[in-house]
């Protein structure tokens, strides 16, 4: 796609422009944003500040626990940093994954809009603005961003650069060559509307096979914490050694691991095999 975009899309002259690196660079918050993960670019439903509280809350928490566990503080310490970092991670990942997934699955009815625009005798520019208007956030406010100076490829693929949706590229390509070579644009657009509808049938089509999957991975996750519970509830002595033993701890520390791993390796797996 990245190789589309530059064969499609005019290369930009350097000299003239600031560069975006320096700027980076001179910002005291990127590091700590990439750290985080956290993209300002995507509209939250909830205020960010929620997944650092979040993280301190979960760092409390580890060393709640470690009043009944005793490890050593310093390791405790290495332990809470780690959890709490994943927290914010993992919010802030989940934050930006449903972003894209809501502009995704509002992509065939955009296009659509800007079809029909186009059919209607108006330019790409007034499509865009018809969209700002009258299409559900986030895409609404996403167009409402876009700079009317711009060619609307560019503005297309600044959109891409922004939300890393792919498909997003695609409609910037698209528009590209239409643009440049001629003929009608609306019957290319339809096209790639239909095809983008089709990817989104596919990657719901793909969700509902792996819900099975998905429901399997979460009982394992949580299979542990019950059969424990139960076990604690029936006789105490059996799980009072893994909490007031040193051995006990690290094997309790050990097999909270290997759950929580497994989790991430189980989702990772599916992601990946259920990526349109």
């Amino acid at each position: 796609m990245e190789r589309q975009l530059a064969k499609a899309l005019p290369a930009v002259q350097a000299a003239s422009l600031p560069s975006i690196r320096r700027l980076e660079a001179k910002s005291r918050w990127q590091f700590l944003y990439g750290l985080a993960g956290y993209n300002p670019n995507v509209v939250s439903g909830w205020h960010p500040a929620y997944a650092p509280l979040a993280g301190a809350l979960s760092a409390v928490a580890i060393f709640y626990v470690n009043r009944f566990l005793e490890f050593s503080i310093v390791l405790v310490s290495i332990a809470a940093a780690i959890v709490a970092l994943l927290v914010v991670r993992g919010l802030f990942r989940w934050q930006q994954h449903r972003f894209a997934n809501q502009l995704f699955r509002q992509l065939p009815d955009m296009i659509q809009m800007v079809t029909s625009t186009i059919r209607s005798g108006l330019p790409v520019n007034e499509a865009f603005r018809t969209i700002a208007r009258e299409m559900p956030q986030p895409t609404a406010g996403q167009f409402n961003e876009l700079s009317l100076g711009k060619p609307p490829e560019e503005a297309i693929e600044a959109l891409y650069r922004r939300t890393q949706v792919a498909e997003y590229a695609m409609f910037a390509v698209t528009l590209a060559v239409q643009l440049k070579s001629g003929g009608s644009l609306a019957e290319t657009l339809q096209t790639l509307g239909e095809t983008v509808r089709q990817r989104v049938a596919l990657a719901a089509r793909a969700k509902a096979l792996a819900g099975e999957v998905i429901f399997s991975s979460r009982a394992l996750s949580l299979s542990p914490i019950i059969i424990g519970t139960l076990l604690y509830w029936i006789n105490p002595q059996t799980i009072d050694l893994l909490f007031h033993d040193p051995t006990g701890n690290v094997l309790l520390a050990y097999a909270a691991g290997s759950v929580i791993v497994g989790h991430f390796v189980i989702r990772w797996l599916i992601k990946r095999e259920t990526t349109v």
